[in-house]
């Protein structure tokens, strides 16, 4: 059944005061397929909370006027009664995942439907084959590629089959065979008779299908009516770029490469992921790196600009190889801007992200910074993380540039760019060129990469598969690329060794673990703890390469503490943190992190502990890997702009440089994983979560022998104290 808009003089402020939307008056028919273009900041996000109740449910605020979907009041009724009728694909697609595998995130939705296991499968199976995603089910959301992650949540809201589908940029990231795809699955979803509205600032084949055309500014709706002429319309009104000539290319190809990689092996978790790279970028050069989702444009980006180690081959700045410069050496002649901008920022304000490039050059930041990068002036005091999608890319940008690299390595810039941003970044490019600069551009926007590139190489599976003009390029992207992608990370595909531990078995024996770690007085009691948990974790029956991968993850926190804890206190107060903090990761990687967060919020629920409390519990293992992830980003970026976080002595002080960061950072993804979760009908009262495998004598046999240890010290400590 579809479903209607109706807007009637809504007007919104946030929760700080601040304007979003402006007496909106607009009305999409049922079964209609819209789109909806504006600038970026014009409130077209802001519409697409309305329409679920996200707003004033989850992000409260001033909300005035009249919202109907199908004739219901989504302020009254909320996210949980209607996300099965309103699905929406969110702009950050990193802030729709939360499962520990694509698949348990598709689940996800369709057990807040109540919907039996068996058609759980079947809608997820059908949704995977639709997208073409069946070899990512099993993987985890953080080792996908950008595309592979927005492909993933359009397809965790497709498996609901709403009656109103919206999808915010949905086509961003996406490469050409896939960006067709979902163009095609969007015509299909309307010719069943589902409403489709998709906000997005690019053109494609998706205008051809559309009827009705909305756009959007300063947070009203300018324009409302058929999208016959849609491209007409929205080029008279600039949300089209329209990039002037490309300009002739600077560079002499007799010159010394200003940046070079030869016979570039690099490997991610076991898998490799570039195979053989070499190529060189010389001084006055714009090249497009293009290639399909996954093909390891960003990792190459990266470990050209020192980030990933290569397992063999060398990058060269000029003659001198990378590896042996540190990082501020590195910093001060490539700018690197990555995919995502949120993993970049590390600085409380948009001026002092600016800043750190002036400072790397020793220079004083000019008091007119803004003008790095127009439109910045009234962004200067916010904090980065709190802008628009179109706003935090523009001053990731913004941030690289203030160093003046010699070579600057960009990651899908125009993503979340709106015409004004494509043209602004496409002139500024040019710029960069004529002065000398090398500009290597990851990008599967080809209209851009033609308005700004003089040649593209072409990587498929880790590989160079054809270099020429970006016109040469596209001429040969109709079909599908030759050669295989690169194959997923090894622990993806690693099959499982022994018995799976069974939930309330790594309960109860993570209580025994934790009661023996601080019952322990003696120092070599609690090395015992912890030595027993290893033991736990490398032999034991349950999966051994998932807690080994949790305690990988949790590694970074734990040199985070060790080094806080040393700054902080004296030698032996830090030495028995320390200690307690080794147990306390070795039980948990032992008895948690065997564990998937949907075992885990089966178990908890089945013993009956307070919906909030168990909410907190798996939301914190759903944490582990997005904020190790994080980490590394907050890592990367403080290198890539010259602090050198290098594991040492000399630089352990400079280790908490990433508490604020990473705080700042945990933050935003706890409103990201609230949000999506709530956006997905977490309080549904319909839900119906995956039953929890019955407790067998194997398994309490399994418990009693790894538990006795702990009862044992635990009784020997009070017979003691006693």
């Amino acid at each position: 059944m579809a479903a209607g808009v109706e807007a009637r003089g809504v007007s919104y402020r946030d929760a700080a005061g601040q304007p979003l939307l402006g007496d909106l008056t607009l009305r999409i028919a049922p079964g209609a397929y819209a789109v909806v273009f504006g600038e970026n900041g014009a409130g077209k996000t802001t519409f697409t909370y309305l329409l679920n109740g996200l707003i004033p449910h989850f992000f409260g605020g001033d909300l005035v006027g009249e919202i109907r979907i199908d004739g219901l009041d989504p302020r009254r009724l909320g996210p949980a009664a209607l996300f099965h009728r309103v699905g929406l694909v969110l702009q950050n697609a990193d802030a729709q995942l939360f499962g520990s595998t694509v698949a348990a995130d598709l689940a996800f939705g369709l057990e807040n439907l109540g919907l039996a296991p068996a058609a759980i499968a079947a809608r997820i199976g059908a949704a995977a084959a639709a997208l073409g995603i069946e070899g990512l089910l099993a993987r985890p959301p953080e080792s996908l590629s950008g595309g592979e992650r927005r492909l993933a949540a359009v397809a965790s809201v497709l498996v609901l089959e709403p009656d109103l589908l919206v999808l915010d940029e949905p086509f961003a990231d996406l490469d050409w065979v896939f960006r067709r795809r979902l163009e095609e699955i969007l015509a299909d979803v309307h010719r069943q008779g589902r409403t489709v509205v998709v906000l997005e600032h690019r053109e494609g084949a998706f205008l051809e299908d559309a009827e009705a055309l909305a756009v959007f500014e300063r947070g009203t709706c300018t324009f409302s009516g058929a999208a016959r002429e849609a491209r007409r319309l929205l080029a008279a009104k600039g949300l089209l770029p329209a990039y002037p000539p490309r300009p002739p290319a600077t560079s002499n190809p007799a010159e010394a490469p200003r940046l070079s990689a030869a016979d570039l092996w690099v490997e991610l978790e076991g898998a490799p992921v570039l195979c053989g790279v070499s190529l060189a970028l010389r001084a006055g050069e714009v090249v497009a790196l293009v290639g399909r989702n996954g093909a390891g444009k960003s990792s190459l980006l990266r470990a050209l600009a020192g980030l990933l180690r290569p397992a063999q081959g060398a990058v060269r700045l000029g003659a001198e190889e990378l590896s042996s410069l540190s990082p501020r050496q590195r910093a001060r002649r490539i700018g690197i801007c990555f995919q995502n901008p949120n993993d970049q920022f590390f600085k409380p304000t948009v001026r002092e992200e600016l800043e750190v490039g002036h400072r790397l050059r020793g220079q004083d930041p000019p008091a007119a910074i803004a003008e790095l990068w127009p439109g910045l002036e009234a962004l200067l005091a916010r904090s980065p993380y709190r802008l628009s999608e179109g706003e935090k890319k523009a001053v990731a940008i913004a941030a690289v540039l203030a160093a003046d690299p010699a070579v600057l390595l960009l990651d899908e810039p125009t993503v979340s760019q709106d015409a004004r941003g494509k043209e602004a970044l496409a002139g500024q490019i040019a710029g960069l060129a004529r002065r000398g600069v090398a500009v290597l551009v990851a990008t599967h926007d080809l209209s851009f990469a033609a308005a700004v590139a003089h040649r593209a190489i072409l990587l498929e599976g880790g590989r160079i598969r054809g270099e020429g003009t970006v016109e040469e390029i596209a001429r040969g992207l109709g079909a599908e690329p030759p050669g295989p992608a690169a194959p997923p990370p090894a622990s993806a595909a690693r099959p499982r060794r022994g018995r799976p531990l069974h939930p309330f078995a790594g309960l109860f024996l993570l209580a025994a673990g934790l009661a023996a770690l601080f019952t322990a007085r003696e120092p070599f009691l609690q090395a015992g703890v912890a030595a027993w948990a290893a033991l736990l974790l490398l032999r034991g029956a349950a999966r051994p390469a998932a807690g080994a991968s949790f305690l990988r993850r949790a590694i970074g926190m734990f040199v985070l503490a060790g080094a806080g804890s040393l700054l902080f206190f004296g030698a032996a107060e830090a030495g028995a943190l320390l200690l307690r903090l080794t147990g306390l990761l070795a039980l948990s990687a032992a008895c948690l992190g065997p564990l998937s967060p949907e075992e885990l919020a089966a178990a908890l629920r089945t013993l009956r502990v307070p919906e909030g409390v168990g909410f907190l519990l798996t939301a914190g293992l759903r944490y582990v890997p997005r904020i190790e992830k994080t980490l590394r980003s907050v890592r990367d970026a403080q290198q890539a702009r010259g602090i050198d976080l290098r594991l040492s002595p000399r630089n352990l002080g400079r280790l908490t440089a990433l508490f604020v960061p990473l705080l700042v950072q945990g933050l935003r993804l706890a409103d990201e994983l609230a949000l999506a979760m709530e956006a997905r009908g977490v309080l549904s009262p319909r839900r119906r979560p995956a039953a929890l495998a019955p407790f067998t004598i194997r398994d309490a046999a399994f418990l009693a022998a790894a538990s006795a240890p702990f009862v044992a010290l635990i009784a020997w400590q009070l017979c003691a104290g006693g």
